[in-house]
């Protein structure tokens, strides 16, 4: 399978859908929402800090990494987190596919 085209769909899901939120995690179940509907099944969400730990405060959220699987394989996207206007955004940062 040819995952860049596949993610790519997936990228372009996230920019149409053009998700924000009041706070990371609505902004995090939106990106999620839209992932599924492009039938992955979303296994983990996590909410990251500037130096890529998980967060202690929701405020100090800078990326975000939603796992999901489809059709018996691993995807792993990975978003920053932006706040323009005091709404938070998801910026698209990088895709990749855990083999096994």
């Amino acid at each position: 399978m040819d995952y860049s085209i596949e993610h790519a769909r997936v990228k372009s899901q996230i920019e149409k859908n053009q998700c924000v939120g009041d706070t990371p995690r609505q902004l995090a179940d939106c990106v999620a929402e839209s992932i599924k509907t492009l039938g992955y099944v979303v296994t983990d969400v996590q909410l990251l800090d500037a130096n890529v730990d998980p967060v202690e405060k929701i405020e100090d959220t800078r990326f975000m990494r939603i796992e999901a699987s489809r059709g018996g394989v691993t995807h792993i996207f990975t978003f920053a987190v932006l706040k323009p206007g005091g709404v938070y955004k998801a910026l698209w940062l990088q895709s990749a596919v855990v083999e096994k």
